[in-house]
């Protein structure tokens, strides 16, 4: 069983951390293979020649479009000219920060919710909220460099005082529409998504999408930048730890995520997640 990283741990929030704000400008522009995070990212797209791919469906970026990803959602960029400057915001929150921040009449993670629902993952902003959005996050990533306690909680209430501006200013964007490439793909990912937990061969997923088996992976791995059986690990320890963290033991969310003997799965949990299940089964419990 493959346990290569498919998404470089420096790109991911440090442990401990209830949320954090990023705004970069690349001259170069690189390549990101699908991946996902175990907390919010809502992305602020500026300037660039960039595609989204976030669950199969297949996104043409114009500035002031934002990406929100839950929590487990495979998302990458395909960047059609690399040449071209890339400068985009985004910010990453956790569940519990987002539930401390919320109130009986504005509830963020149910509101969260219902925006992305039925693979709605895609918004806009009007040009004059975003400067304004820009500038609040440039004083968000100033601010985080303080470290007095009041300058601390200050930060924290800019930055959600920054999330709750831009939830409120996004308005719906439809789903550019997806040529057949496109949705093939999508199908099959989602495809994979429900049935990952059963015992899923290249053959079946061929012949259940009448293609050569071979022709499957070389598209897949084009499209998302991983392999078909990394993907379908991504699936199995995802929803792994979906099930520890509603209470199951990690010998029974192994087994009922599809894996064939707890030893395989410690070792792509641990690749995945960064600790064993029994770790993060206690990290939850704290």
């Amino acid at each position: 069983m493959s346990t290569h990283p498919v998404w470089d741990p420096q790109h991911q929030m440090p442990q401990g951390r209830e949320f954090e704000a990023y705004h970069f400008v690349a001259q170069h522009a690189q390549a990101v293979v699908y991946h996902n995070h175990p907390y919010y990212e809502f992305f602020f797209f500026l300037s660039g020649h960039t595609r989204i791919v976030v669950e199969g469906l297949d996104v043409r970026l114009a500035r002031g479009d934002v990406l929100i990803y839950p929590p487990g959602v495979m998302h990458r960029n395909i960047h059609l000219d690399a040449l071209v400057p890339y400068e985009r915001f985004y910010l990453y929150a956790t569940r519990e920060f987002l539930n401390s921040i919320s109130t009986p009449d504005y509830d963020i993670p149910g509101t969260l919710e219902k925006m992305t629902r039925d693979e709605h993952y895609c918004f806009r902003v009007e040009e004059k909220d975003l400067e304004q959005l820009i500038s609040l996050v440039d004083k968000v990533i100033s601010g985080a460099e303080r470290t007095r306690p009041a300058e601390k909680l200050i930060n924290r209430a800019m930055f959600t005082t920054l999330l709750i501006q831009g939830l409120n200013m996004m308005t719906s964007l439809d789903v550019l529409p997806q040529d057949d490439y496109s949705r093939g793909m999508g199908d099959l990912i989602r495809y994979i998504n429900q049935h990952a937990t059963e015992p899923l061969s290249l053959d079946d997923l061929a012949d259940t999408f009448h293609v050569n088996k071979y022709y499957l992976l070389r598209e897949f791995k084009s499209y998302t930048g991983i392999s078909v059986h990394q993907y379908m690990m991504i699936r199995r320890i995802l929803f792994s730890q979906e099930m520890i963290r509603r209470g199951a033991k990690p010998k029974d969310a192994c087994f009922q995520s599809g894996f064939m003997d707890y030893s395989s799965y410690y070792r792509a949990f641990k690749a995945r997640v960064g600790m064993s299940p029994e770790q993060y089964r206690q990290s939850m419990q704290k």
